[in-house]
């Protein structure tokens, strides 16, 4: 297996995830493809300025009668699309961090895998100890290790950051994948994300969790403790899968929130199962559900959609039976105004 499988996976991960939240019609007009990069844009930045400050003392510590002389100026670098903001440590004899490119505004490609493996939880070093071994920065093998396990620790410090206690939305996703552990053996593991929407409508990667395994609810229970134990307190909707015993779980642990299943998730399940046919029906039978005028409406829809086949019935019956409270949830919550309404409202509040 190569070297950037594990960063692949967990990339693969994140791509996944966004890209369903961007069907669901809770986002609608909400989240876009652009918006990916963004959301790890303050997390790479975290990680990239440790990596400087640690380039910077392992300097001093090579140079005794050199001393630390603030930063430059605030420079932003790409890494792939996305644009981090970094301060470049200094000293009094014009050190300059081997990894930054002079005049140029990108970071070599195998370094900003290297960084977002670190970022979205990855177990094991080895094939980041290659990547610097490759690059040729000229890190003795005892800075690798502080380098590494310094980088280990801002990535755990980031997402154990204090949060806002107060959220509108938040999708979390679980997904098993296959990692290599210390030994270079490869694993399955389950890879958690949860993005969340602030009030202020910011989107945010608030978690990126890594266990070794397969997907279990304790596994769940202790992601969701964790974020309200770094200040998540209430949030108006939460999205998940249908794993068992979860729903309860976020019952007991938020209860005056709502809870819906993913509706990409659904679809999937459905098409994977139904024939063509079955299929155009169920999706337009879902489509007015999308559109119901209200959740009453919503809900009186259920039947004739759980209902619309046989194959339907025998196939998904029980599953959209136990999710019939949960599904049309989103329907209780307000539509986003078209842009043209959205604009005519604010030029006529100017």
């Amino acid at each position: 297996m190569n070297t950037n499988h594990e960063s692949s996976a967990l990339q693969a991960h994140l791509d996944q995830f966004f890209s369903q939240l961007t069907q669901c019609p809770e986002l609608e007009g909400q989240l876009s493809p652009e918006d990916l990069p963004q959301l790890l844009q303050a997390g790479l930045s975290h990680v990239l300025n440790a990596a400087l400050q640690k380039e910077r003392q392992f300097h001093l510590a090579d140079h005794p009668q050199d001393r630390a002389n603030g930063y430059a100026p605030k420079r932003a670098l790409k890494m792939g699309t996305t644009t981090v903001e970094l301060e470049r440590p200094r000293t009094r004899e014009a050190f300059y961090p081997a990894v930054l490119p002079k005049h140029q505004r990108h970071l070599p490609e195998a370094y900003q895998q290297l960084l977002r493996n670190i970022l979205l939880g990855a177990r094991s070093f080895n094939a980041a100890r290659r990547t610097l071994q490759a690059l040729g920065l000229g890190y003795s093998p005892e800075q690798v290790e502080q380098l590494l396990e310094e980088l280990h620790q801002e990535a755990k410090s980031f997402f154990s950051r204090p949060l806002c206690p107060d959220w509108l939305c938040l999708f979390l996703d679980a997904k098993i994948i296959e990692l290599k552990d210390e030994h270079d053996q490869v694993k399955k593991a389950v890879h958690f994300l949860a993005i969340g929407i602030g009030p202020d409508g910011k989107k945010e990667v608030i978690t990126a969790s890594t266990f070794w395994g397969h997907e279990i609810l304790d596994s769940w229970r202790k992601v969701l403790i964790e974020l309200k134990n770094r200040g998540l307190l209430r949030v108006l909707l939460l999205v998940t899968d249908d794993f068992s015993g979860l729903a309860p779980m976020i019952q007991s642990l938020f209860p005056n929130s709502d809870h819906q299943l993913c509706t990409v998730h659904l679809l999937r399940n459905a098409q994977r199962h139904l024939c063509l046919e079955d299929y155009s029906c169920f999706k337009q039978a879902w489509r007015e559900i999308q559109t119901a005028s209200s959740f009453e409406s919503a809900q009186t829809k259920f039947p004739r959609f759980t209902g619309t086949t046989p194959a339907q019935e025998q196939r998904l019956g029980p599953t959209l039976g136990k999710a019939h409270r949960q599904l049309p949830d989103f329907s209780q919550i307000p539509r986003a105004p078209p842009p043209s309404v959205a604009l005519h409202q604010s030029a006529r509040g100017a």
